[in-house]
């Protein structure tokens, strides 16, 4: 790979973000959406053929992915950062209760609609897991575009979708017949000590300890190295960064020093990394596959349940704990989008042998069409449920 050529991308795609994000401005849209237009179109001019993918490496680019991680990453630190802890505590029981209906409806709904379009078993279940995770950093990316993320809504979304990522992923693990659930959960259990009550009880030490370094931005750096380390115990032991770096900034919420690095995070991410992130995301979704039309029925289908079942399940689940219609719908509008997550356990599905071989291109082709809808979707819904609160 030549370096000049990836650094040559970069530049590019931090300009097209950039570009797009402003256009979707201009049009009364959250900019992220134009950040993924702008990758979808840098994308496919080479899945096209009509640039070369040695000369813009936005595919099969190790650096670029790394980078479009450290910008999930710095995303959901970020959303850490800014979520008021009381609203959290107080929507915990309703994040809880739509998480178990935002997960069970798209599961059941997606396993029944398989199996009667006559795939086995084993791969009715798997499609209907890949039905069940929400993509956190879009809907994160839009409610805090639209200022929306410190309220009741919003943080009982932010809630839901990480325990969406946690159940996916148990999920995955019985369907593929892989690892123990039992040392999952334990793994989840040991993680909660050492990032929920172990950082909260050392958390003002570590800032006093930052404070006597005396070196220039030295807060924020340790901050980050935080940032970094829970994030390494997240990946290492269930292949979830994000939920990581999302205890690193809600630990550090705590404090006011804390609050005081939001500014400086979002230098850092949205500068550089976080657009990088949605312009690759965008560039992932090849157009090519809307040709495949052995996939579009099945696409079709896995599309309908993507969007319905999370907006029922989960409006429903708000709205059983006693939230009104206005409110349940945003809850359940916020779990529509899907992304890496899905993909992933359709690829742990398939690696493992759960999907036939004959089918394994329906299912990718299927999952990229409706993870591409559900995307581009989300935003211009978001900001029709929210319009009032926008407004005020």
């Amino acid at each position: 790979m030549d370096i000049s050529w990836v650094l040559f991308t970069i530049g590019i795609a931090i300009i097209f973000g950039k570009l797009g994000d402003h256009l979707m401005n201009k049009l009364g849209f959250p900019g992220v959406l134009g950040e993924m237009i702008m990758g979808m179109i840098l994308g496919n001019l080479v899945y096209f053929g009509l640039v070369s993918p040695d000369h813009l490496t936005i595919q099969n680019n190790e650096i670029f992915d790394f980078l479009s991680r450290l910008g999930i990453i710095f995303l959901l630190f970020l959303g850490g950062l800014d979520t008021d802890l009381s609203v959290l505590k107080k929507t915990g029981k309703i994040a809880t209760v739509s998480t178990v209906f935002g997960v069970l409806v798209p599961l059941v709904m997606g396993y029944l609609a398989l199996q009667y379009m006559g795939y086995t078993a084993a791969e009715s279940f798997a499609g209907g897991v890949v039905l069940t995770a929400t993509s956190i950093g879009i809907t994160v990316r839009v409610m805090m575009d639209m200022g929306v993320l410190k309220s009741e809504v919003g943080a009982a979304s932010l809630s839901a979708s990480i325990m969406d990522d946690f159940l996916g992923i148990m999920l995955i693990i019985f369907a593929v017949g892989t690892g123990s659930i039992l040392g999952l959960l334990g793994k989840f259990a040991i993680f909660f000590i050492i990032t929920g009550f172990l950082a909260m009880k050392l958390v003002n030490k570590f800032i006093s300890f930052s404070e006597k370094l005396h070196v220039e931005k030295g807060i924020l750096s340790l901050a980050i190295a935080v940032m970094f380390l829970f994030s390494f115990l997240a990946e290492n032991w269930f292949e979830a960064a994000i939920e990581g770096s999302f205890m690193a900034g809600l630990v550090l919420s705590r404090t006011a020093e804390g609050k005081n690095l939001i500014e400086d995070v979002k230098t850092i991410g949205y500068s550089i990394l976080i657009p990088l992130f949605f312009v690759y995301t965008g560039a992932s979704l090849n157009l090519t596959i809307f040709g495949d039309f052995d996939a579009l029925y099945l696409a079709l289908v896995l599309t309908a349940i993507a969007i319905v079942s999370k907006v029922v399940g989960r409006g429903f689940g708000a709205r059983i704990m006693g939230w009104n219609m206005k409110k349940s719908l945003q809850m359940g509008i916020g779990s529509i989008p899907r992304a890496e997550i899905a993909l992933i356990n359709l690829m742990v599905a398939i690696h493992a042998g759960v999907i036939s071989e004959s089918n394994v291109g329906k299912f990718i082709a299927a999952t990229m069409i409706f993870i591409t809808i559900s995307i581009i979707s989300t935003p211009p819904l978001l900001k029709w449920a929210f319009t009032e609160e926008v407004e005020n």
